[in-house]
């Protein structure tokens, strides 16, 4: 593990004055099932899916599966009120509208022999896209300010891997998985500044710039199912933390200051920075997480819930993440042959530090799914007799309300270069239509 890697995408990622974080770590659901019971499924996914909930699960399939998934749109609304505020008590609000699509999964699962199943996967668990511009005039006597603020921010993250499902005995399945991580995230940002203070004193302050980081790095998986009762199941898995093993960064950046005194030009401060870097090695910047999980599969269906834990993560001052912990509930209910419903609720913590720098956020999210999944069925014939051949189309809605806190820009229209950043109350809204489909054979 290298410091200094963790140090220097840190502190290309503090010099980037971004919007908050649409979504944390389960941002988006991936798979059938887990978009429409709220991603509770740890305990009883034996699908595709379970290369990336749990790679225990593949063992209860005997058949082949191909899935194909994605949110076909997602909208996202965050409300920043006083993102931008003066010490007179002037203030002007922040905030975007974003409007995605995600393809969030695509899944291959085979049994290579009876009780071992291989899975392949590609996941897009993280996307967001969005922009925020506002502007503020304030006046403190005769000194009066203009203050303006846009940025716009991307971030994307996919996983591709493999994974392993054993069924060790009819109440005991194991897996693990291994997967390739690729992090992409985009950052531009403008702040700029004029004061009239009322010594005729003009003062100018522009500050912006433009942040690249690419990632490639490596996580691995495990997972244990137990059926102690027929029906009854709990699920244990864990991932590894994030190991980087290469990092890109360039970032771009200019600050401008100036102050004239009738029309004359006093001072003059102007700092360009372009800077260009790639670190290999290992660094470790994201924490494991383990998950707890139990159901009951009934006749036509089953209940499920989960605990899923984020361990902190301080690496030498640099890296500073929370304890997170998070939970989710949901079941399935089959309706007829062609019919299944599903529900669920959840939440989406996050791991982010107090509030120090502008732009950065903490946002909680409490959401809630509905999916209905539409099967149809085709018994094979000679010479596949007793096989049958599978097509399911699933559509599911997610609802999620997201309240926290964002760094927002407070400056006094009476002293011209001061200005801090303070911490403001932010909401996100964010609904999505999910449809998924796949063929079992």
């Amino acid at each position: 593990m290298r410091a200094s890697l963790a140090s220097l995408i840190l502190v290309a990622s503090c010099l980037v004055a971004s919007t908050a974080h649409a979504g944390n770590g389960d941002g988006v659901l991936v798979g059938n099932s887990a978009a429409m019971s709220g991603g509770a499924v740890r305990a009883v996914v034996n699908d595709g899916s379970a290369i990336w909930y749990n790679p225990a699960g593949l063992a209860d399939s005997d058949q082949t599966s191909i899935d194909l998934s994605g949110n076909a749109v997602q909208v996202r609304a965050a409300e920043e009120p006083g993102l931008l505020s003066a010490t007179t008590g002037d203030t002007n609000d922040g905030g975007y509208l974003e409007i995605v699509s995600i393809p969030a999964a695509a899944t291959l699962a085979r049994q290579l022999e009876p009780g071992l199943t291989l899975g392949l996967g590609i996941f897009a668990p993280r996307y967001e896209q969005h922009e925020v511009r506002t502007r503020l005039d304030a006046a403190a006597g005769a000194s009066t300010s203009r203050w303006t603020l846009s940025s716009a921010q991307n971030r994307a993250t996919y996983h591709a891997g493999a994974a392993l499902g054993i069924r060790i005995s009819d109440q005991l399945r194991i897996g693990v998985s291994l997967f390739g991580v690729y992090r992409d995230g985009y950052d531009s940002f403008q702040t700029a500044g004029v004061f009239a203070l009322d010594d005729a004193t003009t003062r100018l302050i522009a500050r912006g710039g433009i942040t690249r980081i690419r990632s490639f790095g490596v996580e691995l998986g495990a997972g244990v199912t137990w059926e102690p009762h027929p029906g009854v199941l709990l699920a244990f898995t864990a991932r590894s933390p994030g190991l980087e093993l290469a990092t890109q960064i360039r970032s771009t950046t200019t600050e401008v200051s100036a102050t004239l005194t009738d029309a004359d030009l006093d001072d003059l401060d102007f700092l360009p920075e372009d800077t260009e870097a790639i670190a290999p090695g290992i660094a470790v910047l994201t924490p494991g997480h383990f998950a707890l999980a139990f159901a009951h599969r009934f006749r036509r269906g089953w209940i499920a819930g989960e605990i899923d834990v984020h361990p902190p993560l301080e690496l030498d001052a640099v890296v500073r993440r929370r304890l997170v912990w998070n939970v989710r509930v949901g079941g399935q209910h089959r309706i007829d042959d062609h019919f299944n419903v599903g529900f669920g609720a959840f939440t989406d913590h996050s791991d982010g530090a107090p509030i120090a720098e502008l732009g950065q956020t903490r946002v909680d999210f409490y959401g809630v799914t509905a999916g209905l999944e539409y099967q149809n069925r085709y018994d094979l014939g000679a010479p596949h007799e007793g096989r049958s051949l599978v097509f399911s189309t699933t559509f599911a809605l997610r609802y999620a309300y997201g309240g926290g806190e964002v760094g927002g820009l407070l400056f006094d229209p009476a002293r011209g270069t001061q200005r801090d950043t303070v911490s403001v109350h932010t909401t996100i809204h964010e609904m999505s239509l999910y449809i998924g489909s796949a063929v079992y054979f």
